[in-house]
């Protein structure tokens, strides 16, 4: 039963429950029709209305997220990679994402829990500068096929995941050599080689080469022994790696993806929402730099009043036409005066270009790729005409996006494969953790860190150092943090600073030029200092 109401079209009709319900009971069928009519006039969304127009023809089906992906992925990866291969706007938004994210590798600050250990705080410090430098001796030699530092891993594992959706993380073992201290190794797979055996169908218990538990966790990864479209002899295999330790439970291969719906088994490339949009913008500027260049060229056409003939060509036996050349007048120097025949005239191509819109219109379709991958167009093409609020806040916006994605790749990534490393540090018996492997809680609190990456982005390093100075003051920052932000921890601590200050006070106390850095006392009659231009425009605007 359908009425209109308040112009729009209320659906009520019985269901087949209703129908049973009415046949052995009237009323109570009734009931439930008058509490259906009530329920479709309370209302809902106006988008969910099938009889307008605009939505009439829209009926995309709710699947699930495995039955809406995986059966895109392999066009997605490949779109995807085509993308960052040849079309600078990708290739750009991969390496600014990536640059901004991992930089030169997210550096380790071991910060463990001393009060639940029972430690002083000289133990604390002396235990973290411990693990610190196993950790760093571990980075050195952790890549299982022997040709990349951790550091280099973290981004060459962001940036697989970046363009290819997801990548498979292995923990491997190989001897130490006399020259190596841990045998613990870290592989790589990249996630073409994720697939189901024998290319068999998905199912609910294997879905993209995931082998799925009953609790929906990952029980395996189904590898293959070579990439499916790699050169190679014989035909493909598949080996089973267990997601977990069948003695310990201890994890021994994860799938490094960002999830997106609960039950997805496999991650989506960044650029899939926009693929479409970057592939246009792509083509559209070969087509406008091709027509620009035609049109650089100067090409004149030699119309003939007393002929109607066609472009003459000269008859050979390849059926294709071969155009004389004896008919083209050629302009070969800077300037020529050529002298047509009788009832020739010369008409110039003018193509319109370069073309005035163009970069309106590209522009226009870059702020939306660049609010779909969270960064800004002005960080998608690096360009900042806007003011200086404008662009601080553009900066900051992505900043944020920034550090979501490292903490991610911290959490997921490198603090998984710190967790190894001292786990064999430990076993070694070169750090001494007690209750390590026999309390997880303690285990945890031996393990706690912190990672800190590429610094933030200043357009005013004056104005952000004067906000570091009265952070500290105040007490909500330490000297530490901001060490850790200015330097992106890259082998900078307060010791290591400290100590360095110290040393450069001494000798410049030897060398008779005072041991204070700081600036000198401000004199009568100075002013003080004018508004600089930003301040002036941000005023302006």
């Amino acid at each position: 039963m359908k009425f209109r109401f308040q112009g729009r079209v209320v659906d009520a009709s019985p269901t087949m429950l209703d129908r049973v319900v009415g046949y052995f009971n009237p009323r109570r069928g009734v009931e439930r029709m008058g509490a259906r009519a009530m329920l479709a006039l309370a209302g809902g969304y106006e988008s969910g209305q099938r009889d307008k127009r605009s939505m009439r023809k829209w009926r995309p089906a709710a699947k699930s997220g495995n039955t809406d992906t995986l059966g895109d992925l392999s066009d997605l990866r490949g779109r995807s990679r085509d993308l960052v291969r040849n079309n600078p706007l990708a290739t750009g938004a991969i390496q600014t994402t990536t640059v901004n994210v991992v930089g030169d590798g997210l550096q380790l600050r071991s910060r463990i829990d001393r009060e639940l250990l029972n430690l002083s705080e000289d133990e604390a410090a002396a235990w973290q500068k411990t693990a610190e430098r196993e950790f760093e001796e571990f980075c050195r030699t952790c890549d299982f096929a022997a040709a990349q530092s951790f550091w280099e891993m973290q981004q060459l594992a962001f940036r697989s995941v970046l363009e290819s959706g997801d990548l498979l993380v292995v923990r491997k073992w190989r001897a130490p050599s006399r020259s190596e201290v841990y045998g613990t190794r870290v592989q790589l797979v990249e996630s073409d080689r994720l697939c189901n055996p024998d290319r068999k169908m998905d199912t609910a218990s294997m879905a993209g080469g995931v082998e799925i538990g009953a609790n929906g966790q990952a029980k395996a990864f189904h590898v293959a022994s070579r990439h499916p479209d790699d050169f190679g002899v014989g035909p493909l295999t598949w080996q089973a790696q267990p997601a977990r330790d069948a003695a310990s439970g201890d994890v021994i291969a994860f799938l490094l993806a960002e999830r997106l719906r609960p039950d997805l088994v496999r991650g989506v490339p960044y650029l899939a929402p926009v693929i479409e949009t970057l592939k246009k913008i792509g083509d559209y500027t070969d087509y406008e730099a091709t027509a620009a260049l035609i049109s650089a060229m100067f090409t004149v056409f030699v119309t003939n009043a007393d002929s109607g003939d066609d472009v003459p060509v000269v008859g050979t036996d390849d059926p294709s036409p071969v155009i004389d050349r004896r008919k083209e007048i050629a302009l070969e120097d800077a300037g020529a005066i050529v002298e047509l025949g009788s009832g020739q005239d010369v008409k110039i191509a003018n193509p319109g270009r370069p073309n005035e819109a163009f970069d309106g219109f590209v522009m226009a379709l870059c702020r939306q790729v660049g609010a779909a991958l969270g960064i800004g167009h002005e960080m998608l093409v690096k360009h900042f005409t806007a003011s200086y609020s404008a662009s601080r806040a553009s900066l900051e916006m992505a900043w944020q996006f920034f550090r979501v994605k490292r903490s991610w790749l911290a959490w997921n990534f490198c603090q998984v494969i710190y967790e190894w490393a001292i786990e064999e540090a430990i076993a070694r018996g070169r750090i001494e953790a007690a209750g390590f492997f026999e309390d997880p809680l303690i285990r945890q609190a031996w393990l706690r860190s912190r990672w800190n990456g590429p610094v933030r982005i200043n357009l005013d390093p004056k104005k952000e150092s004067d906000a570091d100075k009265q952070d500290i003051e105040l007490g909500v920052r330490t000297r530490q943090d901001v060490i850790d932000e200015r330097t992106g921890g890259s082998g900078s601590d307060f010791d290591t600073v400290t100590e360095q200050l110290g040393r450069e006070k001494a000798a410049r106390e030897r060398a008779g030029l005072g041991g204070s850095v700081d600036p000198p006392p401000a004199q009568p009659g100075m002013t003080d200092p004018q508004p600089d231009q930003n301040d002036q425009q941000d005023a302006q605007t």
